[in-house]
């Protein structure tokens, strides 16, 4: 097979960067077989992560020089529209324009979704007296699906549409026909949405969650070569039955919350299309963010201090932290021995760290001890168990009551859970032991 029997097209694919966004919080909730992880870097290091994300970004672009790519393929989630500085857009400009060879095509998405006052607009970049953007850049800006040729290979067309204000998030994307240029050999679309299939989708019923839904089969119905995937945090390939590549999410290109921990990548990818209209497409992650962001949970149940640092650093070499690099989220739970203090002991070990934010969930476990029945702390103890079991009993009894109910909030007897007397206990017993109460927040 020779060269001009053949069409090739190779791309650099990322998404989902975000830049500029607030990076407060993780998201509301974990996904299946993800930690819940709704706390944040202080103020500094989350303004530290935006530069990093930044220079990541422009990392991508140098990426693709290097790698001689046909084209950069940018499915959503380029910029937070709400936060983004002008200084990020202007720095963000420069990088693409130093590429000015190798056409860049970006479909707006959710949080970068384009409207005339958006900053995909030229009017509004000159309006606040902005950069613009290179010719090398095209910008999808209709709701609609249309076709691009690719500059200097027209045989390649990349198919898009942006997310744009006035498009129901709920919107089937894939329910009518994408453009085929005649004479296109190869198409890649570039599309925003929830593959309904997808790990981190599947089996949820939370709509908030979903947006802009499609399926496989909607796919695999297109008739397109490849779709470049964007709106998803993890790098995931689609694959039909036969094990043929339909498209992929790259994931986002660079985390700076803990609900997306470990590796982050873009996509180098490389399609080739033979004579007889045969279609191999290779895919290959590229880690291009230097930083990942950790979460390690360590459990420190009946431990002193000195178990508790060695457990610390046993969990965080199998994490596969590298401690010098690394922005690490270090959850401690469970019940120590009583005088332990699992909080200093993890704050000693951050000298070793780039940064390490501790997260302290646990307490003493006071009744793993002996009590002498005839002191304070055995009658007390009693006495708070005793109102346990009885706000425990109250609750499961109101709850059958009111079995058709969506709340119980303010039915006599239900506000007092057996949890909150299990923290008053814990309470008390510190202002019995150490004469102070340390508020923990133990789920």
């Amino acid at each position: 097979m020779t060269a001009a029997e053949r069409t090739t097209f190779k791309f650099l694919q990322f998404s989902d960067v975000l830049l500029d966004s607030k990076l407060t919080i993780g998201s509301a909730s974990a996904q299946p077989g993800q930690l819940n992880c709704g706390y944040s870097l202080p103020r500094t290091e989350r303004q530290e992560r935006a530069r990093e994300i930044l220079e990541t970004t422009i990392n991508a672009f140098a990426l693709a020089a290097s790698e001689n790519v046909d084209a950069v393929l940018i499915p959503g989630g380029l910029f937070e529209a709400a936060t983004v500085s002008g200084y990020t857009i202007n720095t963000l400009i420069e990088s693409i324009a130093t590429i000015e060879h190798i056409p860049v095509f970006i479909a707006p998405g959710v949080a970068d979704y384009y409207t005339r006052s958006s900053l995909y607009a030229a009017d509004m970049l000159q309006a606040r007296g902005l950069k613009t953007w290179p010719k090398n850049v095209h910008i999808f800006s209709s709701e609609h699906f249309s076709a691009q040729p690719l500059p200097n290979k027209p045989q390649v067309n990349i198919i898009g549409r942006a997310i744009t204000k006035g498009v129901r998030r709920t919107e089937r994307v894939l329910s009518g026909k994408l453009p085929r240029p005649a004479g296109s050999q190869i198409n890649v679309a570039l599309l925003v949405g929830s593959l309904e299939s997808h790990p981190q989708i599947e089996g949820r019923v939370d709509s908030k969650s979903i947006l802009y839904p499609f399926s496989q089969q909607e796919m695999e119905s297109m008739g397109m070569t490849y779709f470049a995937l964007g709106h998803a945090d993890s790098a995931f390939k689609v694959e039909s039955e036969s094990g043929t590549t339909l498209g992929a999410y790259a994931g986002c290109l660079a985390a700076g919350t803990f609900d997306k921990p470990g590796a982050r990548y873009a996509l180098l990818g490389e399609i080739e299309v033979d004579e007889a209209g045969t279609v191999n497409c290779d895919l290959n992650p590229v880690e291009i963010d230097e930083r990942r962001m950790m979460v390690v949970t360590v459990d420190v149940s009946g431990l002193g201090d000195a178990d508790i640092k060695e457990e610390i650093m046993v969990a965080i070499e199998y994490a596969e932290v590298r401690p010098e690099v690394d922005v690490v989220a270090l959850s401690l739970e469970g019940g120590c021995k009583p005088g332990a203090n699992p909080r200093k002991v993890a704050d000693s070990l951050a000298p070793q760290f780039h940064c390490l934010l501790v997260v302290d969930n646990t307490r003493p476990d006071y009744l793993a001890e002996r009590f002498d029945e005839r002191t304070t702390e055995w009658k007390y103890i009693q006495a708070m168990l005793e109102m346990k079991t009885k706000a425990e009993r109250t609750l499961n009894r109101m709850q059958s009551e009111h079995s058709s109910s969506d709340s119980l909030s303010g039915i006599p007897g239900t506000d007092l859970s057996g949890k909150t007397v299990e923290d008053a206990l814990y309470y008390g017993l510190d202002a019995l032991r150490q004469k102070r109460v340390t508020i923990r927040n133990v789920g």
